[in-house]
């Protein structure tokens, strides 16, 4: 298809995604291999959480890029329609639209649902006698075009677009109703379909068994990464934006490694805390010591580090002194204007007793002005900074956020701007650009397999999509 062809195409199903109000259930799972790691884009989320239905600057501007350039009166006639009743283009856009990714990459896709068959070939003339091109073609009652090796390809139901698959493989997707083999009958494409958000990715971690070369020599002998997969989830709501992810086991072996690994961190008892300062950075996690240990020399972690003999002894009396909490806090930092000073930085680790300090001491390392390290009331300790180790935090953070976690993460954004910006002028500038818009992020476990990170904007009242749909129309 010519540029402008596309520019059109792209307008009107944009014009789709304002206007149109039907919804119907998608069955368009048959079209993705089982193995693809696969996006789904609901548009009916994007548009009610952009405010862009009842947006008239949006339509009028909709029209006047439809219409410019336009030659034949006939398309000008069907613009109009389209702006009159969306659902005349033919396709429903609001149900999900799946891009698929197969085959290490050399199989891609996109599956979208055909309200009206006889709509969408009006649609798809209207373009291609605009731009002097022949008309759809027909093969075994599936219409198409083509486009160098892109293939764009619809019947009564569904519409499959591809630059990678033949004319004859695109054909045989629609007239086979074998779903053997596709996503039709996957369990983990069933769960991507139930979990919210209206951008999803379901990721076979298989995928990835080709990339990673020896590395995979890390993983224990019985695990094979084409029985895990990872579901991403996109939500937001007003203020915030949150990404989920869970992780799907389907071996007994993946199930079992998942718990003994959770077992190497028990539930954060969050008794650090209230010396942590809401600054820049903050992290805090439980850590069992002794099972880690135990987990690093079964899976020979250890040994293929090259530790053994005395070394490994070290190693398993450090590990096995750590039985609790271990909390980093990284305080309000100033950069100044030509240098980044140093930061307060605290940190607490729950030991059974004081050799790791006493180790410490041993190999040479001795407190500073405006540094302390040490043993105290059952943890080992850094200190850095005026305020020293055990100094209460003016308006820190409340114990809720790490309540019943594992793991717990804080990042000010606009303070690591600032340091990106002295640390590194090629960061400086997304950083920059991100400070703009975001105030806060956090990651954080929700289970033993799942977890969120939430972005909170410095917008509090706007939801992150209506100010990505401000964006877009500014493109217009």
């Amino acid at each position: 298809m010519k540029q402008r062809k596309f520019n059109l195409m792209y307008l009107l199903l944009i014009a789709v995604f304002v206007l149109s109000s039907c919804s119907k259930s998608s069955q368009n799972a048959k079209f993705i291999p089982e193995d693809a790691a696969v996006i789904s884009i609901d548009v009916k989320q994007i548009i009610e959480k952009g405010k862009l239905a009842d947006n008239a600057e949006a339509k009028k501007k909709l029209q006047e890029n439809l219409e410019n350039g336009v030659k034949n009166q006939e398309t000008k006639d069907f613009i109009k329609k389209i702006m009159e009743d969306p659902t005349k283009a033919g396709i429903d856009l609001r149900e999900p639209i799946f891009v698929f990714y197969a085959e290490n990459n050399s199989k891609q896709g996109a599956v979208a649902t055909i309200s009206s068959k006889d709509d969408f070939l009006e649609l798809v003339n209207t373009i291609q006698k605009e731009d002097g091109i022949e008309p759809a073609k027909e093969k075994d009652g599936i219409q198409y075009v083509e486009d160098g090796k892109t293939i764009a390809a619809f019947d009564d139901a569904t519409f499959f677009i591809s630059d990678s698959y033949s004319l004859d493989e695109v054909i045989a997707k629609f007239k086979n109703d074998d779903t053997k083999g596709t996503m039709a009958e996957s369990e983990d494409f069933a769960k991507l379909a139930d979990a919210k958000g209206f951008i999803k990715a379901l990721v076979p971690m298989g995928l990835i068994e080709g990339q990673l070369g020896n590395k995979k020599n890390l993983l224990p002998e019985n695990l094979e990464l084409k029985d895990l997969s990872i579901i991403l989830n996109l939500t937001t709501d007003k203020g915030e934006a949150k990404l989920g992810f869970d992780c799907i086991a389907k071996s007994d072996a993946w199930k079992n490694y998942i718990k003994e690994s959770a077992e190497m961190c028990g539930k954060i008892s969050g008794d650090y805390l209230k010396y942590l300062p809401k600054g820049a950075f903050m992290m805090y996690i439980n850590i069992n010591g002794k099972k880690l240990y135990e987990v690093l020399d079964k899976e020979k972690y250890i040994e293929d580090a090259g530790v053994t003999g005395d070394q490994k002894d070290l190693v398993k009396k450090i590990l096995e002194a750590i039985e609790g909490d271990f909390a980093l806090g990284v305080g309000n930092i100033d950069t100044g204007t030509s240098k980044l000073d140093i930061p307060e930085v605290v940190a607490y680790l729950k030991t059974k007793d004081g050799s790791i300090a006493d180790l410490a001491k041993d190999n040479g390392l001795k407190p500073e002005e405006g540094m302390d390290f040490g043993f105290k009331d059952g943890a080992t300790y850094v200190a850095i900074g005026e305020n020293g180790a055990f100094t209460e935090a003016k308006n820190g953070f409340d114990k809720s956020v790490v309540s019943g976690r594992r793991m717990y993460m804080f990042c000010d954004i606009a303070t690591i701007a600032k340091v990106a910006g002295v640390v590194s002028g090629d960061a400086a500038g997304a950083a920059e650009a991100a400070s703009d818009y975001i105030k806060t992020a956090e990651l954080y476990d929700t289970s033993e397999t799942s977890g969120e990170l939430v972005v909170k904007m410095k917008d509090a009242d706007k939801d992150p999509i209506e100010f990505f749909a401000e964006l877009a129309l500014k493109q217009f």
